[in-house]
Parts: C-alpha cells; structure tokens; sequence
C-alpha cells in the first residue's frame, strides 16, 4: 500500500517570514511555494524601461504609485493563500488614501500590471499568472516578450490583443492619456 505525504500549505504571513529570511524570491500560489529563478541584464532593463515611463505620467498626473522588482499582492488570503509577484504595477490613488504605499504585501490587486517574460518562462505559468491578475480584479495585464519584442495585452472577457513594434501600447481606461510605442520599451 503506497502512503502519499500531504502537501503542506503556506500562508501568506508565513511567506513573507520567508521571503525576508533567505534570498529565495517565491510567490505563492493556492497555498504553494513557488520559487522563481533571478533574471537576466534584458529582464531588468525592459522592467526599467517600461516602468519608468509608466511613472512619468502616473507622477504628473497624481494618479497612485507605479512600482517594480517582484513586489508581491495578496490576491486571495485564505483557502488557500495567493500572493502573485508583478514585475510592474500601477496602484490607483484610491486604493493608496493617504498616499503611503504598504510597508507589507499589500491585501488588493493593482489596476494594471506588465509581467516581462523571460527566457524559461513556460507558457502555461504565464497564463495562470494572467488569469490569477485578472480573476483578482486587476484591469489591464500587459505580458512583454523582449525575445519578439511584442506586448500582448490582456482583459478579462476580451480576447488578447498583440502589439508589435510599429503598434502604440495604451494604459485604455485604467490610465487614459498614457501611450508608449511598443519599440521604445525595447531600444537600447
């Protein structure tokens, strides 16, 4: 008779014990620890590229915080816990009312956010990434490919949308004024 061990689940405090304990960058997702390897100079540099941009206009305008680097948003607390990593992501001015932003992994999800893809990135976690985004209440996923230097823009109910080079990338109405050609976030 085989004897299965059951998996153990994290929770969301747990994590963050975790993550601030050793130099694993993890995410967790429906109670399971999932670690993600470091990127590459490119990763980051498109990271930047685009997240700058995005915080020239969100900081002209005071419309919320635009942030970068992994940052984790509890997107389901219990039963079992998700807290997803968004390579870039826009925070409204509502959700932040007094203007700080969380000092812990914030209990909403942005209003937009870019994940860039990396080399070993497997499709099928790409899209479970999008689909927790979007199931979570986030508005806009932007999911950048830097190997074909495309933009697929993804809503929840609409189909996916693919921008390349010569295409212009919009924030639509989640940042309505906010426009970028998909070239520029990846000139060097």
């Amino acid at each position: 008779m085989a004897v299965t061990a059951e998996k153990r689940t994290f929770s969301v405090d747990e994590l963050w014990e975790l993550s601030h304990r050793s130099d694993r960058l993890l995410e967790l997702v429906r109670g399971e620890l999932r670690e993600m390897a470091p990127t590459a100079p490119e990763h980051g540099f498109v990271e930047l590229r685009l997240g700058a941009r995005l915080m020239e206009f969100v900081e002209k305008q005071a419309l919320g915080a635009v942030v970068t680097g992994e940052v984790g948003f509890v997107l389901r607390a219990t039963d079992p816990a998700t807290v997803r990593a968004a390579d870039v992501a826009f925070i409204s001015a509502k959700k932040l009312p007094d203007g700080d932003l969380p000092k812990k992994f914030p209990y909403f999800a942005p209003d937009l956010v870019a994940e860039i893809l990396s080399p070993n990135d497997a499709y099928g976690d790409v899209m479970e990434k999008v689909n927790d985004w979007l199931a979570a209440g986030v508005n806009l996923v932007w999911v950048v490919d830097p190997a074909h230097q495309v933009v697929h823009v993804y809503r929840i109910g609409q189909p996916v949308h693919v921008l390349q080079a010569g295409d212009r990338l919009s924030g639509e109405d989640v940042l309505p004024g906010f426009e970028c050609a998909v070239s520029e976030i990846f000139a060097r």
